[in-house]
């Protein structure tokens, strides 16, 4: 048996190289991606405020007051811009992209709100957006109707009973209407915003690099195909006949096999130390062991289950691509659908993505170390079974 080990690690050295260039120019490739879509995510962050012309207040004191007031006061600076404009320039600017939205206030809106009559405003919008825009309008333009009337059937309720009881309203009214604006103007004390870890506390940049490192991965064992593809097995017959053990010829294989992917496993991880001028210890070293077993012994079984080069390789690329856009190592989890999400969570490749990032984190998770080796000890166990099979169809 030791013959046999040091026979397939000969194979491995010679293969070696070849498989560090390939390594190399994969890794070059995710790490230009990464990139790219760190720039693109940077720079959304910098234009997330909306801009929403605002037509029809120019002449309008109180509307100019108003406006100042939003701009400087209310919450909803953080998120929307208003921008006072003809309604002329509102429509081109709109066409070319330069704002969201426009609001047109009507000739007189304000003389008529003082006599309890709210003139409807025209809120023009680009015909048939959807999405994340059209959604955050809809909501805008909501909340402000809603304050508006009941605020209106508010004031003018009591106004109408203090009447009724021969009383006067206007110092009541007037209160009332103040209560209103600090109501309005600290509503962002109703309610707290929390971040509910769609990015497991690491930001997107984070999830991307543990999703990316997780593909990564898969690609690595897909260079080895031409050593872990087989299409004779005469040798590991002649073996068996020999009187070894075919599960030992087995574990040898996968020994030889995880020393390979440990083997590149550690060169990328020295680069991305030295790169990110991180350290390491030996814990987090020790939480990456699972990942590799995982993913190495799903990849060996599926090379156990192909027969010639091409269906090996194809096999490799598909399964990884499918397993990694499904469990959010490309794209993020939280834009699938809920039942999409909760399979995904017993992928074997979301828990490898889960455990890079307990490992960046400096986190732990017995469940996911235990639920990632369980896999491996699974799979593996699949790829005897699969070697026996075809051992004893070739007997047949």
């Amino acid at each position: 048996m030791g013959k046999y080990f040091c026979i397939q690690l000969k194979r491995l050295l010679r293969l070696l190289l070849p498989v560090l260039l390939v390594t190399a120019v994969l890794f070059g490739c995710l790490m230009v991606i990464y990139d790219t879509v760190s720039k693109l995510n940077d720079e959304s962050e910098v234009t997330t405020k909306f801009q929403i012309g605002v037509v029809g207040t120019a002449s309008d004191f109180y509307l100019q007051m108003g406006l100042k007031a939003i701009s400087s006061i209310d919450s909803s600076r953080f998120s929307v811009e208003l921008v006072e404009m003809e309604e002329t320039q509102a429509e081109s600017a709109m066409r070319r992209g330069k704002i969201t939205a426009f609001v047109v206030f009507p000739e007189g809106f304000l003389d008529a709100a003082f006599r309890g009559d709210i003139i409807p405003l025209k809120f023009v919008c680009a015909a048939g957006s959807v999405g994340l825009v059209s959604m955050i309008t809809d909501e805008f333009t909501q909340i402000v109707e809603t304050m508006l009337i009941e605020a209106q059937r508010g004031i003018y309720g009591v106004e109408d009973a203090l009447h009724s009881l021969g009383q006067s309203g206007s110092q009541v009214v007037n209160d009332l209407s103040i209560e209103y604006a600090e109501f309005v103007f600290n509503r962002g004390r109703m309610y707290r915003t929390s971040t509910l870890g769609a990015f497991d506390g690491m930001g997107m940049q984070g999830y991307l690099a543990t999703g990316l490192c997780t593909v990564l991965i898969l690609l690595i064992c897909l260079v080895f195909s031409p050593m872990m593809v087989r299409g004779d097995h005469a040798l590991t017959r002649m073996l068996c006949a020999q009187g070894r053990s075919l599960t030992g010829l087995v574990l040898c294989d996968f020994g030889v096999y995880m020393l390979g992917l440990l083997g590149i496993a550690g060169v990328v991880l020295a680069y991305l130390v030295f790169w990110m001028e991180a350290s390491v210890t030996g814990m987090m070293l020790l939480k990456a062991l699972p990942v590799l077993l995982g993913l190495g012994a799903m990849s060996f079984l599926m090379y156990e289950l192909c027969s010639n080069l091409i269906s090996g390789v194809l096999l490799q690329f598909f399964a990884a691509v499918v397993l990694c856009f499904v469990s959010g190592c490309i794209y993020p989890i939280t834009f699938f659908p809920e039942a999409v999400q909760k399979l995904a969570a017993y992928l074997p490749t979301a828990m490898a993505r889960e455990q890079i990032a307990h490992c960046i984190l400096q986190t732990h998770d017995v469940v996911n170390t235990a639920a990632l080796l369980g896999y491996g000890c699974v799979f593996l166990v699949c790829g005897v079974l699969s070697r026996r099979f075809k051992i004893a169809g070739a007997r047949g």
